[in-house]
Order: C-alpha cells, then structure tokens, then sequence
C-alpha cells in the first residue's frame, strides 16, 4: 500500500489503530517527506482540538500526534527544535484546557518544566545579555535566542499553574527573560 493510500485511510482510524501503526514504520519504509508526517500529523490534531470529545480520548490523539512528530524527526530530519516546540505547545494546551495528571510524563506540569528546561542550551542570564545586543550578533546566535523563545512560549499561559521547587524557579526565571528575547 502506498504512502498516500495509508495517508488517506487514517481519517477514519481511531487513535489506537494509528498509535499501533507508527509502531510499525521501521527506516526502509517510512515515508520521507516532512510534508507528508505534518498532514498526517494534522489528522490526529484535529481530534485533539475537538472540545466535544472526552478528555482520555483528547489525550489519546495527542500521544498519536506526538508519535507523528518524532517520525516526521526521525525519518525526514525535521528541525529539533521545532519538533520539540510543537510538542510543548500541545502539551501544554491539554494541561490548561484538560488540567495536569500528575505524575504522568506526559500531562504533568511539573514533567512539562523538566522536559523544556533539558532542550534549553542557555542559561537566562545568558539569554539577557545576548539578547540585550541581539542586533549585532550572528544569525545563528538570534536563531538560537528564537529557539528559545519559542520552547518558553507554550509556558507562558501556564505561569500561574508552575509546582514549587527548583524547576519552576529556573522556568520563572526564563518567563523573565522571554518577552526581551527577539
């Protein structure tokens, strides 16, 4: 079957069929478009933002959608960062809108923090300084300051909601820095 004939048959799996198949794309096969993994990707997404469904089910399609991500890394080289932003982003959006389950490594709050605060490359104080003569700097200094930036940014609505401990502290402390950042 090929690529598109899966692609187009996925809109009517449920989360568990697709959840099993992306167990089952081994490297000769995968397909190798980013494109590709981002529509395919997009149908789960879609379930994912449906307020109707419950929120297990809403989970369920995220962990699809967050598999999906890691294949379109895996098999076409889609950027890290931006893998790993996307993923935040609609981490994040479950917790606020579905609330945390703590302890879980996926859906927890203080879990969200420590998985972001492993993918930051700086430290805020860092950040500050450059970011303080952004302008001036190499293209590839800014692009990581926007890197950052967009890892802090699916932290933001979720400020008030932070665990005490070190972590949030250190999250605090980017949330800080983040509006300077260009």
């Amino acid at each position: 079957m090929s690529q598109h004939d899966v692609a187009g048959e996925m809109d009517a799996w449920s989360s568990a069929h697709m959840r099993r198949w992306i167990t089952t794309v081994i490297e000769g096969s995968a397909p190798r478009s980013v494109n590709w993994w981002l529509s395919v990707r997009w149908i789960a997404q879609l379930h994912v933002y449906d307020r109707t469904l419950p929120a297990e089910d809403r989970r369920e399609w995220a962990e699809a959608a967050l598999s999906l991500t890691k294949c379109a890394e895996r098999f076409t080289g889609y950027d890290r960062w931006t893998a790993v932003a996307d993923a935040f982003k609609l981490r994040s959006l479950l917790v606020r809108e579905l609330g945390p389950v703590p302890g879980d490594g996926t859906w927890d709050v203080a879990a969200l923090l420590r998985d972001v605060l492993a993918v930051v490359t700086l430290a805020p104080d860092q950040a500050r300084e450059l970011a303080e003569r952004w302008q001036t700097l190499p293209v590839e200094q800014i692009q990581l300051l926007r890197r950052h930036k967009n890892l802090l940014t699916p932290l933001v609505p979720l400020a008030d909601r932070l665990p005490a401990g070190s972590d949030a502290e250190r999250v605090r402390a980017w949330l800080a820095v983040r509006p300077d950042l260009p």
